[in-house]
């Protein structure tokens, strides 16, 4: 029953998801002020975890919320399994920005819509990226909002490990911007590349923030621990290279 139930929300989400962006959320991003995008974008994600709840029977428990920082930037770096916690995160933080690869500016539609939402678009050639961390540094003391980095840098399913990216170190360096870390088990059940997920409690835990006083190679080996290793305890896993 639990898989007939699952695919029956995939239906729903896979169906949706294009006319919600198409119909709502492109006309939106043409008008001036972005609240109105960000405020059918929390709808929309909110009648998907009502539907996750209701159809799927997953539950999302957030721990450590006392640790995201209040009324200034900082970095939130999270492990990505699954579309699930993209949307997690963001209805716990709706002002967030994010990067993206430049091409995705290319594309009409997308490109109206990551525009007006603040997404950063990055040139992912050699060099390229990492001369830009002032400049998104800036953004975020002065906007006072948290950039979301998935460090692994794509999709990583359960079980599987990616080296991590060291972005996240060159932008907070010799910055007042905390970094908080994030572990997750959604890919236990808003599962990668199927049309079934998995009924249960999906969890999301937020870090202390990292002492930005450490070495880069401390302080990545820190990130690791809260994002890969910690999100392998949560689901039980032991992750390989």
């Amino acid at each position: 029953m639990s898989y007939i139930r699952s695919f029956i929300f995939n239906i729903i989400f896979w169906i949706t998801a294009p006319l919600w962006v198409t119909f709502v959320l492109v006309p939106l991003s043409f008008l001036k002020s972005p609240a109105p995008l960000r405020r059918y974008l929390s709808i929309w994600f909110d009648a998907i975890f009502f539907l996750l709840d209701k159809i799927s029977g997953i539950k999302i428990e957030e721990r450590g919320i006392e640790n995201i920082p209040k009324d200034k930037g900082f970095i939130l770096c999270s492990k990505h399994m699954s579309n699930l916690d993209a949307l997690i995160i963001y209805r716990r933080m709706p002002n967030l920005t994010a990067l993206a690869k430049i091409e995705l500016f290319r594309t009409f539609g997308f490109k109206q819509v990551l525009t007006k939402m603040g997404v950063i678009p990055i040139d992912r050639g050699k060099g390229k990226a990492k001369e830009k961390t002032p400049e998104i540094a800036q953004i975020l003391i002065e906007q006072k909002i948290p950039l979301l980095l998935f460090v692994e840098g794509t999709r990583i399913a359960v079980g599987k490990r990616k080296p991590l990216k060291s972005g996240v170190y060159y932008i907070q360096e010799n910055q007042d911007l905390p970094v908080i870390c994030a572990s997750t088990n959604t890919g236990m059940h808003w599962v990668k590349g199927s049309p079934f997920n998995k009924p249960g409690t999906v969890v999301m835990h937020y870090h202390p923030a990292i002492d930005q006083s450490l070495s880069k190679d401390d302080f990545m080996a820190k990130v690791k621990e809260y994002v890969v290793f910690h999100s392998e305890e949560l689901m039980g896993v032991e992750g390989q290279d």
